[in-house]
């Protein structure tokens, strides 16, 4: 079992320069009585594009020293504000992940970072968004929108993480050259490294509406696009290569995180069952009704879904 061999962790960066918009952050205390810092910090690359960073902390480390960590958070709770130019140099890929009130496992990509740095006034400020990362592909399929191909390619697939972890995800390719060698060459199972843009807007689209006399009508339509939009990718890496993820650990640990999720769903849906018990209306006869909640704080967001005859084995 010591030589048991473990899935390396991909490369898997975001580097974001921008402007804050507004900062969110706050100390708290666990149930376990453990102290934390978190929040976010909204940073604005041009006039349509805001990027969310997340931070989180524990306030000690194991030898019950102050995590380092946890101190730059709370600088920046207590100095960064609105205007200020700030770089993220090291932010990272994740996923926000949660079980719905249908029941569902909802799964949204989010940006984790440590570190926002000001940007000095002797540095190049560049505004943008980019990553760079690493996955093994699942599939590669183009774009399909009301029954019709976008011209746009989809690549699904996993990034491993720390721990021997990984997380589902999805990029897309929209350069014509870009879309034919990645659906020509890329398959199930390749080991691939992208890099490109996060693409983050809100696309007003204005349109008019005729009226019985008078003026027409102006209605504005508001769009959000989510999407990491990939500019250049590496050819698949050779299967003896060092970098190259072994499908067989990456199918372990898509199993070991399915039966992660299927626990998590179990025990909210015990949950909500003990606070319908909790909350119910009393009819006077039948059976009560529970007060519903279906209100999705990420309803404009696009989930991640890998289905299940694309998983890599």
């Amino acid at each position: 079992m010591a030589n048991e061999k473990t899935l390396q962790e991909a490369e898997n960066t975001v580097h974001i320069e921008g402007t804050i918009t507004e900062v969110r952050i706050e100390e708290d205390t666990l149930p376990d009585k453990r102290e934390v810092i978190s929040g976010e910090i909204d940073i604005q690359v041009d006039e349509n594009s805001v990027h969310t960073v997340h931070l989180f902390s524990f306030k000690y480390k194991k030898d019950k020293s102050i995590n380092g960590i946890y101190k730059g958070i709370k600088t920046m709770k207590e100095e960064y504000k609105a205007g200020d130019k700030v770089r993220v140099s090291t932010g990272a890929i994740r996923l926000n992940e949660y079980a719905g009130q249908d029941g569902t496992w909802k799964s949204y990509p989010q940006i984790n970072t440590n570190f926002v740095n000001r940007v000095k006034e002797s540095e190049v400020f560049e505004p943008q968004a980019k990553f760079s990362l690493e996955m093994m592909v699942v599939s590669v399929k183009e774009e399909m929108k009301n029954d019709e191909e976008t011209g746009r390619a989809i690549i699904k697939g996993y990034i491993p993480i720390y721990g021997g972890a990984v997380i589902p995800f999805e990029t897309v390719v929209a350069d014509p050259n870009a879309v034919s060698y990645v659906t020509n060459t890329y398959e199930k199972g390749n080991t691939v490294s992208l890099h490109g843009e996060i693409v983050n807007q809100k696309i007003a689209t204005r349109r008019e509406i005729e009226v019985g006399f008078g003026a027409p009508q102006e209605k504005i339509d508001y769009k959000t696009v989510r999407e990491y939009l990939v500019k250049g990718g590496s050819a698949p890496y050779e299967e003896d290569d060092k970098n190259s993820f072994d499908s067989k650990l990456v199918a372990k640990a898509v199993k070991a995180r399915e039966a992660e999720i299927e626990e998590k769903k179990e025990k909210k849906k015990a949950k909500d069952n003990q606070a319908q018990g909790s909350k119910s209306i009393d009819n006077g006869f039948g059976n009560p009704l529970a007060k519903p909640t279906n209100e999705d704080p990420f309803s404009e967001s696009k989930p991640i879904d890998i289905s299940d005859d694309d998983l890599p084995f």
